[in-house]
């Protein structure tokens, strides 16, 4: 499996392509239902407008064609003196440690049961995630919200979603996702949403035509995930 991918992928580095990730992501498909569902639960435990989605459940909200599997959030509060209220509402947490060399945030991974579905939440914290001179406040201010049954649901605007996938696709060396943050941005057109003259517009539009380094380090990401993959199913066969 792992020569047949890196063959497919190195066939790629000749061309202006993308390089799409394998499927790794195990789990099922979340409907928009499913994510604002999840969403109230934990806005139920943070408070109103203290919670705000981020990534590929906040991009569905501008692209429905796409669809997550996780939901990511940035919450404002403390996740860590939160665990036990979390717990009481089905949410059951851990902190993650693992390598995000480019993040400095702090992040719990939860699952909650709704129905049949175990759905795998990720909660940051603003701090470390966000640029040095934001503050939740001021995402807050800039997010849109969806009503659902009488409540909202708050997600990033667009030129802060464009930032934190650009971000997460500088982070994808250490997690094996390739060119997969670049390639929801594009296939979204969430640029076009984006005032042209905003400082961060050009690099994440670069970012759409790399040069052999970064995608030399696409192949790279993507050969480690598949090796650590192949290890894991040989120690726990």
């Amino acid at each position: 499996m792992i020569k047949r991918t890196l063959q497919v992928i190195l066939s790629k580095l000749a061309n202006d392509e993308l390089i799409e990730p394998v499927n790794y992501e195990q789990g099922e498909y979340l409907s928009q239902e499913d994510i604002n569902k999840s969403y109230l639960i934990a806005s139920s435990v943070f408070g109103s407008g203290n919670v705000i989605l981020i990534g590929g459940a906040a991009l569905q909200n501008y692209y429905p064609l796409h669809k997550s599997k996780d939901i990511d959030v940035i919450v404002n509060g403390d996740v860590e003196a939160k665990k036990k209220l979390l717990y009481n509402n089905g949410f059951k947490v851990t902190k993650d440690t693992g390598p995000k060399p480019l993040f400095n945030a702090d992040i719990y991974v939860s699952y909650l049961s709704l129905g049949e579905k175990k759905i795998r939440m990720e909660f940051y914290s603003s701090k470390g995630l966000l640029d040095s001179n934001e503050s939740f406040s001021d995402i807050r201010k800039k997010a849109i919200y969806r009503k659902y049954k009488g409540e909202r649901v708050y997600f990033v605007d667009p030129l802060s979603l464009c930032k934190l996938k650009y971000n997460a696709w500088k982070n994808r060396l250490m997690n094996g996702r390739c060119d997969k943050d670049i390639i929801d941005l594009k296939e979204a057109n969430l640029l076009d949403y984006i005032d042209r003259n905003e400082e961060d517009y050009r690099k994440i539009f670069e970012a759409y035509n790399q040069g052999v380094i970064s995608k030399l380090k696409s192949i790279l990401s993507n050969a480690v995930h598949l090796a650590h993959q192949e290890y894991l199913k040989r120690h726990h066969s």
